[in-house]
């Protein structure tokens, strides 16, 4: 065995034994490390492979495009990044957003026939607001100044410049437009509004009107609008009244009923799941992630401080978003998953960052907190998904008040996750309603890209023979079952559906005729 030294100008190398995308950064400054030289066979498929080996650390490290090109995939060099890539090159269109994904509709759906003389006669939605901007100025902020010190310090890489560089840009782009719907999420709603429309034309008649409901957050009434203007143009002449508004800030017990439950509110912040979550997020996986990402970014020193704790970078708000490495590659994930929502303002590439195992990673966590926080939760409670029970009950006398008066062609709600994913697990969708105890056993369970993506929407479609009535529900605008039973799938009798609902809500506590301050009521003392 021969010592030798030589130059190198990179951070690691990694020995490749599995196939994928690997990337190998160059840290813009050139170090002199002894290795040995050692002779190792490397075997693909049966084939030897040539290519000079040596060891570092007791790490054996083997030529990548030897490697990869045995294993069929082509390599290639990426100068601005200082990326080796084997196979497909990391890009933004790969996924791993969770809720954060775009709309996912397709357009080859297609809806069974109803049951013979059947005709629709109304139509009850609740949807999530479209793709957005940040919602705030945090995860950008913060990253961007953990970067400008480094830069200053001069413990910044080349692509760490070029990570500074766009978030500038990302940054430039959000100046006055947090919180609000972008340009994508607003072509989200209105191609739902106009599909809807489309489908449903002859629901909507002159002797019928269209209430269309809202948050207070901004981007609610931005995608009530965007639906209403799709609407509208599928219409064509078709004259509607159109009953537009929107909850005032802590008096919605239906849209945003997080914002009242008390005991919910304390389960979010100090309840069994948090301690569950914490443990799943600070193993060892999780650590390594966060090293791999940053080390790319930033000097060796530079991330020793980062890990020690030396900076306590704050949102607008004043609260401390970025305090550890952790937390600095979680804010860079968070800005490659609004990324993709931002397609029209500019092409922003954070993806190119990350191989795919660390965007699983941190999605995983991402859909992890939902599921807890949101939706079916721990098998020892069902305090999440019970504060959407105002809203089923509303959703259940609304549709009656439509059987009775036939003076409303349909309702149309727009919330946010925090309403979209409770009321999945409430309503007993498939998907969206298991327990699970076990963090790693979450994604067998749960999709959040599934169920509570950008411009997520359910919807009840009630159909009439004049006589009797049958409903259909769609999420996200495909057909999908209501948990009883139906020889006409995917129609159900209304009377069936109803019943199931009311019972339910009977044993958490829900009068039917309760009203909306019987609702806050509700939410703030046994919520």
């Amino acid at each position: 065995m021969n010592i030798k030294k030589i130059g190198i100008s990179v951070v690691s190398l990694t020995m490749l034994t599995s196939i994928g995308v690997f990337d190998v950064y160059g840290a813009g400054t050139k170090r002199t490390i002894e290795v040995s030289e050692q002779a190792v066979n490397v075997v693909v498929d049966g084939q030897k492979m040539d290519g000079e080996s040596f060891v570092y650390n007791g790490i054996t490290y083997v030529p990548a495009r030897v490697i990869g090109e045995a294993l069929g995939k082509e390599v290639d060099w990426d100068e601005r990044t200082q990326s080796v890539f084997v196979g497909q090159k990391m890009n933004d269109t790969q996924g791993y957003r969770g809720t954060k994904s775009p709309y996912p509709f397709d357009n080859t759906t297609s809806y069974s026939e109803a049951p013979t003389g059947y005709k629709p006669v109304f139509i009850n939605l609740v949807g999530r607001h479209g793709s957005r901007h940040l919602s705030s100025s945090k995860y950008d902020k913060t990253l961007y100044e953990l970067l400008s010190i480094a830069e200053k310090d001069g413990q910044i890489t080349n692509l760490g410049k070029e990570l500074k560089k766009e978030i500038a840009k990302l940054m430039d782009i959000e100046k006055d437009h947090y919180g609000l719907l972008s340009i994508s999420g607003g072509e989200e709603l209105k191609g739902i509004g106009s599909r809807l429309g489309h489908n449903y034309k002859d629901i909507f008649t002159d002797d019928k009107k269209v209430i269309a409901q809202a948050t207070f957050k901004d981007r609610t009434p931005q995608s009530r609008d965007q639906f209403i203007e799709g609407l509208e143009e599928s219409l064509g002449d078709k004259k509607v009244d159109i009953l537009s508004s929107a909850f005032e800030e802590g008096s919605d017990p239906y849209l945003r009923p997080y914002d009242l439950a008390t005991k919910y509110n304390e389960f979010a912040e100090e309840g069994e799941w948090v301690k569950l979550y914490e443990n799943y997020a600070t193993q060892e996986k999780g650590t390594t992630y966060a090293k791999e990402l940053l080390s790319p970014l930033f000097s060796d020193r530079f991330y020793q401080r980062l890990d020690a704790g030396e900076f306590q970078l704050k949102d607008e708000k004043g609260k401390v978003k970025l305090s550890n490495p952790t937390e600095a590659a979680s804010n860079l994930y968070e800005l490659y998953i609004i990324s993709s929502n931002l397609k029209e303002e500019g092409n922003l590439e954070f993806g190119r960052y990350f191989t795919t195992n660390q965007l699983k990673w941190y999605e995983s966590l991402d859909s992890i907190q939902d599921f807890y926080e949101k939706g079916p939760s721990l098998t020892s409670t069902d305090l999440p998904q019970n504060i959407a029970a105002p809203l089923v009950k509303e959703l259940l006398t609304s549709t009656e008040q439509s059987i009775e008066k036939k003076d409303t062609a349909g309702i149309f709600r727009f919330a946010h996750a925090e309403t979209i994913i409770p009321l999945s697990s409430f309503l007993d969708i498939e998907g969206a309603n298991v327990s699970v105890d076990n963090p790693e056993k979450v994604a067998e369970n749960w999709n959040g890209a599934e169920i509570s993506p950008m411009g997520a929407n359910i919807q009840w479609i009630l159909y009439s023979n004049g006589e009797d009535y049958m409903v259909k529900m769609l999420r996200n605008e495909e057909e999908i079952a209501f948990p009883i039973e139906t020889k006409t799938y995917p129609y159900y009798k209304w009377e069936d559906v109803k019943k199931y609902y009311e019972t339910k809500l009977e044993k958490v506590g829900v009068d039917m005729n309760s009203s909306l301050e019987d609702n806050i009521e509700l939410l703030q003392t046994k919520f």
